[in-house]
């Protein structure tokens, strides 16, 4: 528990840690003030029930003292309420305080997979970004954070009991202890064995779930035509059930400890009153003791139940913070930021590469200049898709050099050039939404004269046109409600919307038919006479026919 709070301390930064320090001191006086409030309360019932009485409290001032009169009454009633306002606010400010922090990890989070390297991107899958960026910050908000101020806080209420029961008889406090102890101890130790057990099964399993999740979304197609409809139920079902078991037998867990520690808090009470009995004593001081005892363990047993539950949770949980941590740093540039002036020129020489010691590109040059046309073909497997990786700076390569406006560059200088370039993928990305914020990908305020020239140099002006939303069309995910031409065509309007100084195109024309091949690549060329560069990857003749220089792998 002292690493966890240590770590949970060092996942928040300056300003969150002074405001978790203020809500958990705000939360014990709160719940101090909740039992001074229910004590007062059992004194002000016994002071009504008993209006007989002729002696009045020496301490109340006789308009309040007046059993006869509600005054008293009423301004508990004021200040009791005003006691659970102020409870409620604290708990509201400190459930914002839980969002604000979850909001800035997931933002964290996200920023550190948009910055992380390439071949993390290609080697993990996405249902542990899932997890990292969507739930696991979630999760920490909801086991860790909720819970530390809970524990600290149930923690300081015992202590301040025990208090008062060795004030008031230290007898009793060594039989709360000795009735008491022994069952937390075994319990203790027994839940966390258990939920050392299973807390990798929840993390593994519930990855392994939303992989199997989302390969099963994925492959509608194939699992329908090829039917293998219960393979992926099967697989989902399997990972998920074995996840769902493991969680809710540690959330079944939490249910124990109440129940022993009660069974021996009455234990506890009948050895104090069998011991009454059996010694003959009619002392009414031991029927205070027992009373005593009982509203000791009254207050103790849900304190000890409580912190004993969200030990446990946050233990189960604990393993997150190790990723929380490790991606805690505050992102404060974007890597385009520092971004290049431009790109006149950009030259592979003498280039090598491979994956896993297997050579790809051998002493490969290439030179591209301002204005060139430049195509690429070659079998697959010879490196094409390689080359444009180098070219973006997301592959470094194994021998030889890169050199933009002649100068040699490093991979994370090719990532400065960034702003300066446009790339159509051969599986064109898409986000759920419209037409007009897939070319632009972003909100508002788009540059109207360029989103014109991208929509007639693609030729999605007329296809606009034909839909009644027109632009505000909504694109499904990975726009599978549109055909395969019309995807390629908002992709190459994005890139020509960029207004990017190089244009790079892995295969943008293989869905398109002769018509509007011809009319992309006549308004490719027209870029390429205002001085901006494209490369072209293609198999296709009539496109490399266009090009100016040829590269064949």
């Amino acid at each position: 528990m002292k690493n966890i709070i240590k770590n949970t301390w060092a996942v928040l930064d300056k300003k969150e840690r002074k405001q978790f320090s203020m809500l958990i001191f705000l939360d014990i006086i709160i719940s101090i003030i909740d039992i001074l409030s229910l004590a007062l309360l059992l004194w002000i019932i016994q002071f009504y029930i008993q209006p007989g009485q002729s002696s009045k409290p020496g301490f109340l001032p006789s308009w309040l003292a007046d059993r006869n009169s509600i005054v008293f009454i009423a301004i508990f009633f004021f200040f009791f309420g005003v006691k659970n306002l102020a409870a409620y606010l604290v708990s509201k400010a400190h459930y914002k305080f839980i969002t604000r922090v979850t909001v800035r990890i997931s933002q964290n989070n996200l920023s550190g997979y948009q910055q992380a390297a390439f071949g993390e991107f290609v080697n993990t899958d996405s249902s542990v970004y899932i997890r990292r960026i969507g739930f696991l910050p979630l999760e920490f908000g909801q086991n860790v954070l909720a819970g530390v101020p809970q524990i600290i806080t149930q923690g300081v209420l015992i202590v301040l009991t025990i208090i008062a029961i060795v004030l008031f008889n230290a007898r009793l406090f060594l039989l709360l202890l000795a009735i008491l102890l022994p069952p937390v101890i075994v319990i203790f130790y027994f839940i966390r064995s258990r939920l050392n057990k299973v807390r990798k099964e929840i993390t593994i399993g519930n990855e392994i779930s939303f992989r199997h999740l989302l390969d099963a979304l994925k492959g509608y197609v194939e699992s329908n035509i090829y039917g293998r409809n219960d393979f992926f139920l099967d697989r989902f079902v399997g990972s998920r059930k074995k996840f769902s078991t493991s969680l809710f037998n540690s959330t079944s867990l939490q249910t124990m400890p109440a129940r022993i520690i009660e069974i021996f808090a009455v234990l506890g009470l009948f050895l104090l009153i069998a011991i009454a009995k059996w010694s003959g004593s009619q002392d009414s001081s031991y029927l205070i003791t027992i009373g005593a005892f009982v509203g000791a363990a009254y207050k103790i047993i849900p304190g000890i139940v409580k912190i004993i539950n969200l030990s446990g949770q946050i233990k189960a949980y604990g393993f997150s913070l190790a990723d929380l941590i490790q991606n805690n740093k505050q992102i404060t540039a974007d890597k385009t930021n520092s971004a290049a002036s431009g790109i006149d020129s950009i030259e592979l020489r003498n280039v090598s590469f491979k994956y896993d010691q297997q050579p790809v590109l051998a002493e490969f040059s290439l030179l591209i200049q301002k204005g060139d046309f430049i195509g690429i073909s070659g079998e697959s497997g010879r490196g094409k898709t390689t080359i444009l990786n180098l070219l973006l700076g997301f592959l470094e390569p194994s021998s030889g050099d890169i050199h933009v406006n002649h100068q040699p560059v490093s991979k994370n200088d090719m990532q400065s050039c960034w702003p300066h370039i446009a790339y159509v993928k051969q599986q064109p990305f898409f986000i759920h939404d419209t037409v007009l914020r897939n070319i632009t990908l972003e909100e508002d305020n788009h540059n109207t004269q360029r989103l014109q020239f991208a929509l007639a140099a693609s030729g999605l002006d007329k296809l606009t046109k034909e839909w009644p939303e027109g632009l505000e069309k909504v694109i499904a995910e990975n726009g599978k409600n549109i055909s395969g031409g019309q995807r390629q065509r908002i992709a190459i309007a994005r890139a020509l919307y960029k207004d990017a100084q190089l244009l790079i195109l892995d295969e943008p024309f293989s869905e398109l038919d002769e018509e509007s091949e011809c009319l992309m690549l006549e308004s490719l060329k027209r870029v390429t006479r205002q001085g901006k560069t494209v490369l072209l990857v293609t198999h296709n003749a009539r496109a490399l026919s266009a090009c100016n220089k040829l590269v064949k792998l």
